[in-house]
């Protein structure tokens, strides 16, 4: 202050004073550049990191997967979601269960029976699953090679059938449904393939048939197909006792032209996609990935079927933070 109070007068004053004014002056000067060049950045906030598991190419949640990552690290930069194959459902609910994964596609089949203790080789209850979605029905397909001379389920015994990886959901999915046919495991060939090799492998005939579980078009059922491989119906008595004892199994149709060969609709049956999460996230991030999913469901093409009025209806419990979505939809109709 006295300084600035010297400097401010007007009638001259010493050379020595002046030096000392503007001494002061280049001094503040250089504090203050000084001070702004060592002002620290702004911290970088870190991606909020969700692990996403998915399936093996060839069937249906690969593709739906890679969609789903994209949509959201697309709307949402702040989050990485990450995509990681997986065997398919089994192997995504022990993925949750364990706390190696945050969101994972499963089906209700797999789900209802990982969450109640009934998974085989899993006699615990995960009870670390919970649901986000119910996303679509999705068709069980059974193909036979070329000339198999397989004209119906039943036809199966003794052949080589390929049933999707250990951890699939169309492995389990395959020894129910051979067990409502009265068909033994022991008593056909089952061969863990990924689909896409279980479809080329009947393409040139050294597969049998192959289950698989999947929206349409499905890949490995259209390079079968091509082939000249064929689809078989899922239909009659046994399939409706199947039905009746596991209710999360539903009527399906697989559209007529969909493949190579098959003008006509093929009766099948078929059981619900769904979102799943770990119940321990966060429900302010649960509600938030649920939130985005219906604002990126537009732009997901494999979900065009998607009943959003079924949405919640999910066979085991939802997460907290998907509830208050749909809680919050509800109140603002």
């Amino acid at each position: 202050m006295v300084v600035a109070g010297v400097c401010a007068f007007r009638r001259p004053f010493p050379h020595r004073l002046r030096l000392a004014c503007v001494g002061l002056s280049c001094a503040a000067g250089v504090l203050a550049l000084t001070a702004a060049g060592c002002r620290q950045p702004d911290p970088v906030v870190p991606r909020r990191v969700v692990r996403l598991m998915t399936g093996t190419p060839g069937a249906g949640f690969y593709p739906l997967g890679q969609a789903l990552a994209g949509a959201y690290n697309q709307l949402r930069p702040s989050l990485d979601v990450q995509v990681h194959d997986s065997a398919g459902s089994v192997a995504n609910v022990e993925a949750l269960q364990r706390g190696e994964a945050d969101i994972g596609l499963s089906y209700a089949d797999v789900a209802y029976m990982a969450f109640v203790g009934r998974l085989a080789g899993h006699p615990q209850a995960f009870e670390e699953l919970r649901g986000v979605a119910v996303l679509d029905l999705t068709p069980f397909h059974l193909v036979v090679r070329a000339n198999s001379g397989i004209r119906d389920a039943a036809g199966l015994r003794g052949r080589r059938i390929g049933v999707g990886l250990a951890g699939s959901g169309s492995a389990l999915t395959a020894i129910i449904v051979l067990a409502s046919l009265g068909i033994d495991a022991s008593s056909v060939q089952l061969e863990p393939l990924r689909y896409v090799d279980a479809g080329s492998r009947l393409a040139v005939g050294t597969l049998d048939a192959m289950f698989v579980t999947g929206g349409d078009p499905v890949e490995s059922v259209l390079t079968s197909t091509e082939a000249g491989a064929r689809l078989l119906p899922l239909a009659g008595p046994a399939m409706e006792r199947l039905r009746h004892d596991y209710p999360f199994f539903r009527l399906a149709v697989i559209p007529g032209g969909t493949y190579r060969g098959h003008p006509d609709p093929i009766h099948t049956i078929g059981v619900d996609k769904l979102l799943l999460c770990r119940r321990s996230l966060d429900e302010s991030l649960v509600h938030d990935l649920t939130a985005r999913f219906f604002e990126i469901l537009p732009s997901l093409s494999m979900l065009s079927s998607m009943d959003l009025d079924q949405a919640p209806a999910a066979p085991i419990p939802l997460h907290d933070g998907a509830a208050r979505y749909y809680r919050e939809q509800e109140l603002s109709r």
